[in-house]
């Protein structure tokens, strides 16, 4: 099977309202889509590298990566492709993303097949607000919509993000496991402050206290909290797992599809992480439909704990002909669910195009 066509954007996407974390605010998802077409068959993949923190590729370095290697692609057989697009998963993984899994989904890879009858991947919903009555309401409709996992994001002041834990505790009161992620916002004194003031009850565990490289705090924080903990923007792949493993720094460890660029090596990492005694986190919160959907697939196989697949939920409006369903904070997962793009949506977003073959 011959690539015919290659088809490029990149879109804007506005969200409902600005996502904050402790080392940026997104307002909109900028998004590098490919769409592979061979033989009346169609394959779509995506990045959005436009988080501080997250990746170390610009958004411009994507668009300009695809525009280059998009043309390179057009008229190769999938296996040739593929072995041409991997050869740049080191230096450039979230730019080779959406090529990788337009291909394996192209070419029917059985770990972004969809499924063969109706199932349901599991979320976190992600806590917002910052004061008490606030943080009731939201933890109320999050427990009314069926969310078993409540994350919060800290990292901001250790005085501050104690408090707010105690009051979302207070009004979970166990009716959901507590996720606290603090996105490389603290230093060990800081960190060590906040796990040792706050009650470790009902926290399933704290996700990436220091920035990505700084292992030796990881260790030092790991011989004195009672919380749980667990790294994401240090994990790139194995070699970054097999350190955590070394050092014993963690007992949680969370992946993304754009910082391993496969699908199927995805699926192979989550494996391995789980024989070494890792519990795994699959999810980007700062990604659209395509790649929360290839996410969600990968989990339904993988049997991962309670995902973070939801950055869809976070856009204005899909941008795909039938939108990504939820149901009791679930993603729901249909064996006839189709990715295609909204030409229309394609058209008020796109901020740049390039078409091939």
């Amino acid at each position: 099977m011959n690539i015919e066509k290659v088809e490029l954007y990149r879109l804007k996407v506005p969200l409902k309202r600005p996502y904050k974390i402790a080392t940026a605010e997104i307002k909109a998802f900028d998004c590098t889509i490919v769409v592979l077409q061979a033989e009346d068959r169609e394959g779509l993949g995506e990045a959005m590298s436009d988080v501080q923190g997250y990746f170390w590729e610009a958004p411009e370095e994507v668009w300009q990566f695809a525009r280059e290697k998009g043309e390179q692609i057009s008229g190769l057989t999938l296996s040739q492709a593929r072995q041409y697009i991997s050869g740049f998963t080191a230096t450039q993984p979230c730019a080779t993303t959406p090529f990788l899994t337009a291909l394996e989904a192209l070419s029917g890879s059985p770990i972004l097949t969809p499924p063969s009858e109706t199932q349901f991947v599991p979320m976190v919903g992600i806590l917002q607000a910052t004061e008490r009555e606030e943080i009731e309401r939201e933890v109320k409709e999050f427990i009314i919509q069926g969310y078993e996992t409540v994350k919060i994001k800290v990292g901001f002041d250790a005085d501050k993000d104690i408090c707010k834990v105690r009051m979302a505790q207070e009004a979970i009161q166990g009716k959901a496991v507590i996720r606290l992620d603090a996105n490389q916002g603290y230093n060990l004194p800081q960190a060590a402050k906040f796990v040792k003031n706050i009650d470790p009850r009902d926290i399933e565990f704290l996700e990436q206290p220091f920035k990505e490289n700084e292992w030796e705090a990881m260790e030092e924080l790991s011989k004195l909290s009672s919380v749980p903990l667990g790294l994401d923007e240090s994990i790139y792949g194995m070699e970054s797992v097999e350190k955590a493993r070394k050092l014993k720094c963690a007992s949680f460890v969370k992946f993304k599809l754009m910082k391993i660029s496969s699908a199927e090596t995805l699926a192979e990492h989550i494996g391995k992480s789980k024989d070494y005694g890792f519990r795994v986190i699959l999810g980007n919160g700062a990604a659209g439909e395509i790649s929360c959907y290839h996410e969600a697939l990968v989990a339904s196989k993988m049997s991962t704990r309670a995902g973070e697949m939801n950055g869809f939920l976070k856009q204005r409006e899909s941008i795909l002909v039938e939108s990504l369903k939820t149901q009791g904070g679930k993603i729901l997962l249909e064996p006839n669910f189709l990715v295609k793009l909204d030409a229309h949506k394609v058209d008020k977003y796109a901020i740049d195009r390039q078409i091939f073959g």
